[in-house]
């Protein structure tokens, strides 16, 4: 621009002093205030309180805000075999099989009560008991795993209870061990940041912003019970409020906060990291709610604002300003701003998705209760004729 408008200008760095006490946002809104430049090269956001001391050029950016947030760690891979499914689905799945267990034991303490074998004597009441829980724990724990192992049971009642608890839990191992593979070998990473909700319900991450900035002002002042939790973070920990630049960079490659800018600068910072390291660290969220421009700060009333804000309209019509952008960042960081897509990602089984197996094991713990209550009926109907007959014959019941 100096060179095209023919005009000369002189760099006035910021009092490094009054830059440590006040912070450099601070510092550089002075040198205005104070009428020791015409022109601020900090990337300044208007507000009405600032209007009242200086004016603002056009603006060089307006950009919704992105998260910058360090990449998420991979999940430790010891818990595997529990991903494919919830929590809650664990839970039921523990309910079914001590409900089906107990059901086999006490359908075959009352079929051995009612028809009892001659080894039965031989052995007490708990050691029956024992004995049969044994047996069908190990032929539940043998369908589970698909080993398989048989089952004598005469009764119909019996065999209804253990085809639809096998049906099920076909269907419940199969899906499992379908799923089990992809949980295993595909890689998973922990949560991250990619809201303001994320980020006020983070216990790792604290939000960093310069001292008197905007956002700080923002975070640190708000009424919202989300931006109330994210700035109450910040005051807990003092030092994610940062005075200098240097601090502030200091912050955000630390991989201890989450920062929040435009996304512009953002693939600047990102360009800066990948360039130390070799690596990209971090992970840039989907836009949040709060959308500012930049703009350079002028000194208030001097008469060459409106042309200086003119002549940045200008760079920006030509497309010159991206390009210059473009041409700084020497590294290219698109491979570091590529988002997976959650389509690739393997989700967890919900309950919801294993609704149909379970309502074939209710419908066949249903039929299965049905088909006892006939047995029993039966069992004391065919009980009754024998003593009919023997009352006839001699006129009285056996004691």
């Amino acid at each position: 621009m100096a060179e095209k408008f023919n005009f000369t200008y002189t760099f006035f760095p910021v009092d490094s002093a009054e830059s440590a006490k006040l912070g450099s946002v601070q510092a550089g809104l002075n040198q205005l205030i104070k009428k020791e430049v015409d022109i601020s090269t900090l990337c300044i956001v208007p507000t009405l309180e600032r209007a009242q001391y200086m004016e603002f050029s056009y603006p060089v950016a307006i950009e919704s805000y992105k998260f910058m947030v360090p990449k998420p760690g991979e999940e430790s891979r010891l818990f595997g075999p529990v991903r494919p499914f919830q929590y809650p689905v664990w839970g039921c799945l523990f309910i079914s099989l001590i409900s089906v267990l107990v059901a086999f034991t006490i359908s075959a303490w009352c079929y051995s009560r009612w028809n009892p074998m001659p080894t039965d004597y031989a052995h007490g009441v708990w050691d029956k008991l024992s004995i049969k829980i044994g047996n069908y724990a190990m032929y539940i724990a043998s369908t589970c795993t698909n080993q398989g192992q048989g089952m004598n049971a005469p009764q119909n009642s019996f065999r209804i209870l253990a085809g639809v608890w096998l049906l099920a839990a076909t269907v419940l191992v199969n899906c499992y061990s379908g799923t089990l593979m992809s949980s295993l070998t595909l890689t998973k990473f922990k949560a991250t940041i990619n809201s303001l909700e994320d980020l006020a319900a983070s216990q790792e991450l604290t939000m960093t912003a310069s001292a008197n900035s905007v956002m700080a002002e923002t975070m640190l002042n708000a009424n919202s019970t989300t931006l109330k939790a994210i700035g109450n973070a910040m005051r807990r920990n003092p030092d994610s409020i940062y005075l200098t630049p240097e601090k502030g960079l200091h912050n955000i490659f630390s991989l201890k906060y989450a920062f929040a800018t435009v996304e512009s600068y953002m693939s600047y910072l990102i360009n800066i990291d990948l360039k130390r390291t070799g690596e990209c660290r971090f992970h840039v969220t989907d836009r949040i709610p709060i959308t500012e421009p930049y703009t350079f700060g002028l000194e208030k009333g001097n008469k060459f604002n409106q042309l200086f804000s003119e002549k940045l309209q200008y760079l920006w019509e030509t497309g010159l300003m991206n390009y210059w952008l473009k041409n700084n960042l020497q590294l290219s960081v698109d491979k570091c701003l590529v988002k997976n897509k959650d389509s690739a990602r393997q989700k967890a089984i919900k309950l919801v998705d294993l609704t149909s197996a379970f309502f074939i094991l209710g419908i066949g713990i249903g039929f299965a209760l049905s088909s006892f209550v006939i047995e029993v009926i039966y069992f004391h109907l065919q009980r009754r004729q024998p003593l009919k007959l023997l009352k006839s014959t001699t006129g009285k019941l056996p004691k």
